[in-house]
């Protein structure tokens, strides 16, 4: 089982890999470059919260990489955020938002930030880490809702250290009055990978999958996997079974089986 792109979030039953290790359990590797695997030896391959940072053009190499490393019959299982969610939650707040709401016109600042902020941020954090720096956060519940118990550890070490006068929060007013950045350091930022490059949805990333040459390409629950016993791992939950990454799209294909 391969675990390409893992970050913070392996299991030792799993082939772990990511551009910058985080644990010795994780071997480095460069997408830009053919997976360093013969053909054939996976049973399965799983991503998460990778294509989105790979350019547009460079996606459909990588996937037929995952194809050529998968057995026949084997699964991929791919993890992005999810473009139609995040614009449907938006246009839900947006409508509410315009009758005046005022708990709705913080969340429709919030998830606005979501939508645009990582494709078109020029330095680290954004304009998004600027608001989880920001107090009072009266968007707290919602962006723990939004995105999970890795949003709830942020915000928590940010109340840490303001406790302790390790920095000072942002002032709400303040948030989007970042210094301007120079073109050079703009340039490098967004080399760094940080940045979203693009972002999918279940119909745009199935296309690519069957580009790719898997078949059944299918949106599924975090919870849910064609993979025996996949929620053990705790790659896409928490150990409670909570969502990791709530404003995800899951979806998995198989590599057709061979020819008789």
């Amino acid at each position: 089982m391969l675990n390409v792109g893992c970050g913070r979030t392996f299991h030792p039953a799993w082939d772990n890999y990511d551009l910058a290790p985080a644990s010795p359990e994780v071997h480095p590797i460069d997408l830009s470059r053919p997976l360093p695997f013969e053909d054939g030896i996976y049973d399965v391959v799983y991503s998460s919260h990778v294509l989105e940072h790979i350019d547009r053009s460079r996606v459909p190499a990588l996937l037929g990489e995952f194809f050529r490393v998968l057995k026949p019959g084997g699964v991929v299982r791919v993890v992005v955020p999810d473009l139609e969610k995040v614009t449907r939650e938006y246009l839900r707040q947006l409508d509410i938002a315009a009758t005046g709401d005022a708990d709705a016109l913080v969340r429709h600042e919030w998830v606005t930030l979501e939508l645009v902020d990582q494709l078109t941020r020029s330095f680290s954090g954004g304009f998004m880490g600027r608001t989880w720096a920001s107090r009072p956060l009266p968007s707290r519940d919602y962006i723990v809702e939004r995105l999970g118990n890795e949003a709830k550890v942020w915000l928590d070490r940010f109340d840490e250290d303001f406790a302790v006068g390790k920095y000072q929060p942002i002032a709400p007013e303040a948030i989007y009055l970042s210094p301007p950045v120079e073109v050079d350091a703009e340039v490098a930022f967004r080399r760094s990978g940080e940045n979203h490059r693009w972002m999918y949805d279940r119909v745009s990333l199935g296309v690519l999958l069957c580009a790719a040459g898997f078949e059944h390409p299918r949106a599924c629950a975090a919870t849910e996997s064609t993979l025996p016993h996949f929620a053990k791992y705790c790659l896409d939950t928490e150990q409670d079974g909570r969502v990791r990454k709530p404003d995800s799209l899951f979806m998995e294909a198989v590599r057709p089986a061979a020819i008789p």
